[in-house]
């Protein structure tokens, strides 16, 4: 007897591509994030409010570790290219996010890129079928 619910693996190319394409978006991004930005000036102004910083940039990067482990085990499944494409954008917006917080970069937009890359998620979760 088998589940109705049970999905059948996508094609073993379709799944290598897939992975491979949000693992190398995920390091993209965070690379070039990192090496985009000084943090010393603001290091030197305010250490306190810095290391603040900096431990919610490690939450951020947990939480982006969490939704590309999501993202990573629903690509083994059939997924149409379009939400596929969307998922994989939206993981490598929340690692740039985490190295640019972490960096002390662009502090405002990055916080509002790095939520809307969290809700565009939860959308693309809801609309799963």
């Amino acid at each position: 007897m088998t589940l109705a619910l049970a999905r059948p693996y996508a094609a073993p190319g379709v799944i290598a591509l897939r992975r491979g394409a949000l693992v190398i978006a995920c390091a993209v991004a965070a690379a070039a994030t990192f090496m985009a930005g000084d943090p010393a000036p603001r290091l030197a102004a305010d250490p306190d409010l810095a290391r603040l910083l900096r431990g919610l940039a490690a939450l951020k990067a947990l939480i982006a570790l969490a939704a590309a482990g999501l993202v990573w085990w629903r690509l083994a499944r059939p997924v149409a290219p379009a939400p596929a494409a969307m998922a994989i954008a939206a993981v490598a917006t929340l690692f740039a996010g985490a190295a640019a917080i972490f960096q002390l970069s662009f502090i405002l937009p990055v916080a509002v890129a790095f939520h809307a890359a969290l809700a565009a998620l939860g959308v693309l979760a809801l609309r799963d079928r």
